[in-house]
């Protein structure tokens, strides 16, 4: 389980916070979409748990271990997608950049083989798996890091606006993985300003001026319950 006590975060030269006092658990096996309105603290949330940010109040427990004290549990046992930040290498190919993960993290090849080959199918990434990156378009380049970050097959999954520069065929894609993770007991945090994906989940929690302002079951967003849905999600 993942435990958020009172995280604060500010930026120097800011009114306000990024982060005001958040706090939330995700259960182990849970499924949970992040919503909010630009700037409302998403990335900062995702940056903090992901360690590449410290918070300056608050304290992250993962199985009640604290993060903080104990940074490489956290790190052995999650892996994050950030968004607008694929930072591939360029002059690999698509599949040298996923086992070059895989490997940087003690993976063998025997355990990441057949994962890998299931990520190429899932993300249509057949033909294009032995080009350079640097030939890609956004979109694709967004389908080989999801993949890079599942190849470790890791139990918490962190996704910052994992459709980001997809097309819809894509982002179809996206939402079968997410479902497919919740079936295979991994535990998901996710961001997103698509409706659809956010109803491949089972909880949603709405960040607003980085407060928590609605944790609630995902069927409070079912189509005809539209009170519950943010505007900005609506159209």
């Amino acid at each position: 389980m993942l435990e958020l006590r009172g995280i604060c975060k500010r930026f120097p030269g800011q009114p306000d916070a990024a982060l005001s006092g958040v706090s939330c658990t995700v259960n182990k096996g849970e499924s949970v979409a992040l919503v909010g309105e630009n700037g409302a603290g998403k990335s900062t949330l995702v940056r903090i748990l992901s360690q590449i940010l410290r918070q300056d109040a608050g304290t992250v427990f993962l199985d009640s271990v604290d993060v903080l004290q104990n940074p490489e549990y956290m790190k052995h046992r999650t892996a994050t997608l950030f968004s607008g930040e694929s930072s591939l290498y360029d002059r690999l190919t698509a599949r040298e950049n996923i086992v070059y993960h895989a490997r940087l993290n003690g993976i063998r090849k025997s355990h990441y083989e057949h994962h890998l080959a299931a990520l190429i199918e899932e993300l249509s990434l057949s033909r294009y798996i032995d080009d350079r990156v640097s030939t890609f378009s956004r979109g694709m380049k967004q389908r080989t890091a999801i993949a890079r970050t599942l190849i470790t097959n890791p139990e918490f999954v962190i996704l910052d606006e994992p459709s980001s520069g997809l097309d819809i065929i894509a982002i179809e894609s996206v939402k079968a993985i997410i479902s497919r993770l919740g079936m295979d007991g991994k535990t998901i945090l996710f961001s997103s300003h698509s409706l659809d994906e956010i109803l491949c989940a089972q909880r949603v929690i709405i960040l607003h001026a980085g407060r928590i302002v609605c944790d609630s079951p995902v069927d409070r967003f079912l189509p005809g319950r539209g009170e519950d849905i943010p505007a900005y999600l609506r159209d």
